[in-house]
C-alpha cells in the first residue's frame, strides 16, 4: 500500500507542486527579514504566518491528491496485489468478468464517495478559511 500511495503522489506531484509553488510566491519576503531581525523562531513564523497565508492551497492540493487517488488506474494498475483491494482496478476486473451491473455500482460508488468528500470539504474549508483568513475581508463601511 505504502508503494501505491508514493506512486500516486509522485504521479500527481507537478500540479500540486505548483499550486504550492504558486500560493507561496503570494507572500512578502520581507516576513522572514522581519521575524529574523524581531528574533522569533522560524516555527513559530511559519505556524503563524506561512500556513494561514497558505491554507487555502494546502486544502485544494489534500482535495486533488485524494479525488485523483480514487480515480487513478496509470500506475496502480501494475502495483497492486492480490491482497490491496482497490476500487478503480476492481471496477475493470469486473468489466473484463462480463459483470457490468457490479462494475456500474462500483463506479457509481466511487463517484458517491468522491461528491461526499468534496462536500466535507467545502464545509471544512469554509469553517477554517472563516477562522483563519478574517484579515482577507474587507472591513464592513
Amino acid at each position: 500500500m505504502t508503494i501505491l500511495v508514493l506512486s500516486t503522489v509522485i504521479h500527481y506531484y507537478t500540479s500540486s507542486h505548483l499550486t504550492a509553488v504558486t500560493a507561496l510566491k503570494a507572500l512578502d519576503n520581507e516576513f522572514e527579514a522581519v521575524s529574523a531581525s524581531l528574533k522569533v523562531p522560524w516555527w513559530k513564523t511559519f505556524f503563524r504566518v506561512t500556513v494561514p497565508v497558505c491554507l487555502p492551497a494546502v486544502l485544494d492540493i489534500a482535495r486533488y491528491f485524494f479525488i485523483n487517488a480514487m480515480v487513478t488506474l496509470s500506475a496502480v494498475i501494475f502495483l497492486y496485489s492480490p491482497d490491496t483491494k482497490l476500487a478503480s482496478v476492481a471496477i475493470v476486473n469486473l468489466d473484463e468478468s462480463g459483470e457490468i451491473g457490479p462494475a456500474a455500482a462500483m463506479a457509481t460508488l466511487i463517484v458517491a464517495t468522491s461528491t461526499v468528500v468534496c462536500l466535507v470539504y467545502a464545509l471544512v474549508t469554509r469553517l477554517l478559511l472563516l477562522r483563519t483568513q478574517a484579515w482577507r475581508t474587507p472591513p464592513a463601511p
